[in-house]
């Protein structure tokens, strides 16, 4: 007989509600019948079949059409054109004055306007607001339907807990946060399944192809990790979002663990949180616990995901002042409709969307039981962030760049879109110690006008200090028990499965770092009354470009100028690039600056330059002759023609959708470049003389080979030496050094120095780069900049070609390092260029597109591509 269970039946058992009032998914009793059930409007029970993205859409306009409860907003749209909605879920009193509720609550952000006294009252009348937040991975589909199962809940509920839920808060219900994700996977899961679903985990529908595998986005872009670094439109909405409602919880529901993930967190906890965020997330877990319990559910807590790196969507808004927690159910996604166990049990979609049902609606009875405390917390999390700044080591933050304007200016604007204060100062800045990333010694330093002053003394404080902080550390007792961990698995032999240290994710990030803009942080307070207050992204005018009798020059320096040489070579104009300095003119031209001829183009060119040059604020010289005063002329042999690129990436196996959608989003979104997507296992197939250029993006060293086969990789070593690109990143790069391939003398390195013992896996660390800046493809860039580690191994220099980033010995920036680490990396090889015949192989030791975070690192990737074609 087939068990029909309803969000009513659940509260019937799990809150007390007298269960003679049966119910079979259709309205009862206790629902208002004029809302329509999941069941009448879509035609099934939820957890029955999946629910597409416009079904979704449609059913929350029918509620809030149908109840005075609901208030329906759109916020966004994504890369797909898909909408970005959230439902505002209360009572009808409170949806009346819904934007008072917000401002008041939004008052208790910021200590300088509301006072202690203010914030009590506020506390002691105003309702809290909680985010309840879905499909952040796209794929994991019962946090998606419970979001539908729960704003049914909110909206036709007469029971005493939605009651009492509705008269004492505002919910937001976002029941898509990642909709181009979601609408892909529930796409292909549809035509993949068995119907009813197959519960045997070897089934078809258990393994997700390719394209849907990531939860990312359109891009493949991880959203889950992307909170700190804003890269993506979906971020940036829910970013603007989070600061609009300023929740005091924030639940963001996944899946599929072994079993049920709820609140609290596990360790390492970011330091910069207040104790508060701990005590309330217990309370809510111990809640949902309890609930649990009654219906003999079997879950886990404080087990594997923490809330140390900023960039998850519970960490994240947790440092905006929310308690905020990641529920993992254990069913749907992968697991299909249904799933075996090991204990040869059956989880069914059904139950694992119950479960977020029963835990969200536990969290939110939570919420409102401690209203006042949560609330007095929530004022007290930026009140007391703000009082710290006393004891802090540094007080203010001072980007000082003056290479590159424009690559501040970007930083600058991520800044402000977290709610960021940021100040520029009109006249030079002095303090009397400060250090940098590169240099931890303190020592006074002057800032020259025009440099942006943070300072540590806003609300933002405690989310400003982690985007800053040259050193995150983990709590003592984390790196005990990682220790330990250790300890056992060193026990084992090379074949045992260990249980490994226990880092989830990164353990280093700095924005400054991963923009590469110079920045300080000073000890003292600089005072920012008399500076200006940013509000808004400063464009640099490329002004009116007069026309050039011979050509146009801009600087390859700036991203934006690379990114104009890019999209002019692809739209078929010639370009050219200086190797040697001069000055024209008056006009000092760097080595490495761009040239445009005027009679070797179309007579378009002036045209094409100036609306490209506006559009992304490239500065652009017009050159009225070809002679150059002290230095080269513009005939010199010192001046090389580029070539249009025409890119190929590698896509599918052995890529991984995440490292494909990170080359892609820097390419497309940052540098507006064409490229064709072509499978790897077709290289040994089509026409390779239709590209100068393949990008092998992070993948499996050993999965190229085998999809390749020898003739691919044959094909592709005579494309290389006939003149070719290949550009390969991190296990793009390490498949060029494997036996059957070995592309250059650059080898794998994955034994220590002195001991020969393996290299240990660190999570991902930062570290000093050593640029050899004369080299072609690191022109414009200073001696030193920050790189990213992790993995396993290392790669050997080449002594064939020029090694353009090396890890420099003791380079250690921030991050979690073994003692063998920074002795085995040092002098190893981050990026080189390796002449092969009439090609290059260029190599990345680690991915400079990570997660589209390294916008700094954009040069020498974009560099590698556009500016090889020319040598």
């Amino acid at each position: 007989m087939k068990r029909v269970i309803s969000a009513f039946f659940f509260a019937c058992i799990c809150f007390g509600i007298s269960s003679a009032q049966s119910y079979e998914w259709l309205p009862g009793g206790a629902y208002d019948e004029s809302i329509p059930t999941p069941k009448e409007f879509f035609g099934y029970e939820i957890g029955d079949y999946l629910t597409d993205n416009l079904q979704m859409v449609s059913y929350i306009h029918e509620l809030e059409k149908k109840s005075p409860r609901v208030k329906v907003f759109q916020y966004g749209e994504t890369v797909e054109r898909r909408k970005l909605w959230i439902l505002a879920v209360s009572s009808a009193e409170n949806i009346s004055r819904l934007e008072n509720i917000r401002r008041t609550i939004k008052s208790l952000t910021d200590p300088r306007q509301t006072s202690p006294a203010e914030a009590r009252s506020i506390a002691n009348s105003e309702v809290p607001i909680a985010w309840m937040n879905f499909a952040n991975d796209g794929g994991e589909t019962a946090a998606f339907e419970a979001g539908l199962q729960l704003a049914y809940q909110l909206t036709a509920g007469r029971d005493a807990l939605t009651q009492k839920i509705l008269k004492n808060s505002v919910v937001i219900i976002n029941p898509a946060f990642n909709p181009d994700s979601h609408q892909a996977f529930v796409a292909w899961m549809k035509n993949s399944t068995i119907r009813g679903g197959t519960a045997d985990p070897s089934a078809n529908e258990h393994y997700v192809e390719w394209f849907a595998s990531s939860d990312g986005n359109h891009y493949k872009i991880d959203i889950n990790r992307d909170g700190f670094a804003l890269t993506q439109t979906e971020s940036r909405e829910g970013s603007r979002m989070l600061q609009h409602w300023n929740p005091q919880v924030w639940i963001d529901n996944h899946g599929e663990p072994n079993e049920y993930y709820m609140a609290p967190f596990t360790a390492p906890v970011n330091e910069n949180y207040p104790k508060s965020i701990e005590k309330w997330a217990e309370v809510i877990g111990r809640n949902s616990a309890k609930y649990f319990d009654r219906y003999g559910w079997t879950y886990t807590k404080d087990e594997n995901y923490d809330l140390f790196f900023p960039g998850y969507w519970d960490s994240y808004p947790a440092f905006n002042g929310a308690v905020a927690a990641t529920y993992e159910t254990n069913g749907g996604g992968y697991k299909g409709f249904r799933w075996e166990k090991p204990d040869g049990s059956i989880v069914t979609f059904r139950e694992a969307i119950h479960k977020h049902f029963i835990a969200d609606m536990a969290t939110l009875e939570a919420l409102v039981d401690n209203r006042q405390g949560i609330l007095l917390d929530f004022y007290r999390f930026f009140k007391t962030g703000m009082d710290e700044v006393a004891t802090e080591e540094f007080k203010s933050y001072i980007i000082h760049e003056d290479d590159d304007p424009e690559r501040a200016m970007d930083l600058v604007e991520t800044l402000l879109a977290h709610g960021i204060e940021v100040y520029r100062s009109e006249s030079a800045v002095s303090t009397a110690r400060a250090q940098t990333y590169f240099d931890r010694v303190s020592k006074s330093r002057r800032f020259a006008a025009g440099s942006y002053v943070i300072p540590l003394r806003q609300p933002k404080k405690r989310l400003i200090k982690t985007l800053f902080e040259p050193d995150p550390q983990m709590e003592a007792s984390f790196m005990k028990v990682v220790e330990e961990r250790r300890k056992r698995d060193a026990k084992l032999g090379t074949d045992s499965e260990k249980e490994g240290p226990g880092f989830y994710d990164i353990t280093a990030w700095a924005l400054p770092l991963h923009y590469d803009v110079e920045t300080s942080f000073s000890e003292t307070e600089i005072p920012v009354s008399r500076m200006t207050k940013i509000e808004g992204r400063r464009e640099r005018s490329a002004g009116t470009i007069a026309k050039g009798t011979y050509g146009y020059v801009f600087s390859t320096k700036h991203n934006s100028g690379m990114k104009l040489a890019g999209k002019l070579l692809q739209r078929g104009y010639r370009v050219a690039l200086t190797l040697s300095p001069t000055t024209v003119r008056g006009r000092k031209l760097d080595k490495g600056t761009y040239l445009v001829r005027t009679k070797r183009n179309p007579e378009s060119l002036y045209d094409t330059i100036r609306d490209l040059a506006r559009r992304y604020g490239t500065e652009v010289y017009p050159l009225n002759t070809a002679w150059g005063d002290g230095g080269i002329s513009m005939g010199s042999n010192y001046i090389t023609d580029l070539k249009k690129p025409r890119i190929m990436v590698a896509t599918k196996q052995p890529t991984r959708a995440v490292t494909f959608g990170s080359v892609y989003s820097v390419l497309d979104q940052r540098f507006d470049l064409d490229f064709s997507a072509v499978r790897t296992n077709m290289i040994n197939r089509v026409d390779l003389n239709r590209y100068n250029v393949i990008v092998l993006p992070d993948g499996s060293p050993s999965g190229y080979e085998s999809a390749l086969g020898k003739r691919g990789i044959r094909r592709l070593r005579n494309w290389i030496e006939e003149g070719g690109t290949l550009v390969a990143l991190k296990g793009g790069a390490a498949f060029t050094t494997r036996e059957n391939v070995n592309f250059t003398d650059v080898k794998i390195v994955s034994t220590q120095k002195e001991s020969e013992a393996p290299i240990e896996r660190i999570p991902g660390s930062l570290f000093k780069g050593v640029v050899n800046n004369d080299h072609y493809l690191a022109l414009g860039h200073r001696e030193e900049m920050a790189i990213q580690f992790r993995g396993d191994y290392h790669m050997s220099l080449s002594k064939k070609g020029a090694n353009v980033v090396t890890y420099k010995p003791d380079g250690h920036i921030m991050g979690h390092v073994w003692d063998s680490t920074v002795e085995s990396i040092g002098g190893k090889l981050f990026m080189a260029d390796v002449p092969v015949g009439r090609g290059h192989v260029i190599l990345f030791a680690d991915d400079p597109t990570f997660r589209a975070y390294w916008n700094g690192l954009d040069r020498l990737f974009i560099g590698s591509i556009v500016l090889s074609t020319g040598f």
